[in-house]
């Protein structure tokens, strides 16, 4: 626990006071570099990179304001659509990157470099890769910080993993939009239904 809390605070004092070194001359990471933490920017460096140096269009479609676009990705030998919207910056691409891990793909770099973005749209920014995002705190099933309470045995630790997990899935929330809000307000309350056989929840003593 120890050597865990050191390597945060070095994370922490990176982040608060150094920079990473920058690779290319494109605006997208000049502006990242001030946003991602210092771990998260060198993997989306990467991909800035492979954006120039392997990405080629192969392909250009119009229709219902979107633009396909066929990327040809020489250091992976294949072929990637992305799918971009000029009016809301929206995109999607079948390398699914983004859904994965949190950070945008060299392809749809590549489109936004070609579109002129300065910046990586808020919508596409994971607040927890952020450098001012704020640590979760580990709850236990009476809503008490886990540090202020000792945890004894797994059922503790199980409970305490799960109230964070789902702290954390809020916080994720409240940079997205208010449908994908209303979808885990209403599985939430499916779960709860699904539980309601086990029992009323406690009581304010309990």
């Amino acid at each position: 626990m120890d050597q865990q809390r050191h390597a945060q605070k070095k994370l922490d004092n990176d982040n608060k006071h150094t920079s990473p070194q920058i690779s290319t001359h494109l605006a997208i990471e000049v502006h990242e570099v001030h946003l991602y933490s210092y771990k998260v920017f060198e993997e989306f460096k990467e991909e800035v990179k492979y954006s120039i140096d392997t990405c080629k269009s192969r392909g250009f479609s119009e229709g219902d304001s979107l633009e396909v676009t066929t990327i040809r990705d020489a250091n992976r030998d294949r072929n990637y659509q992305v799918t971009y919207c000029p009016v809301t910056f929206k995109e999607t691409c079948s390398s699914r990157m983004l859904e994965r891990k949190g950070i945008i793909c060299r392809h749809v770099i590549w489109i936004y470099s070609s579109n002129d973005l300065k910046a990586v749209p808020d919508e596409c920014v994971v607040s927890r890769w952020c450098k001012d995002a704020v640590r979760s705190k580990m709850f236990d099933c009476n809503f008490e910080a886990a540090e202020n309470v000792d945890i004894i045995d797994g059922k503790q630790i199980a409970m305490s993993v799960m109230w964070s997990e789902v702290h954390q899935i809020v916080m994720m929330l409240m940079g997205k939009y208010k449908a994908d809000v209303d979808n885990f307000s209403s599985l939430i309350r499916e779960f709860k239904e699904i539980l309601s056989p086990l029992g009323s929840p406690f009581n304010k003593q309990q």
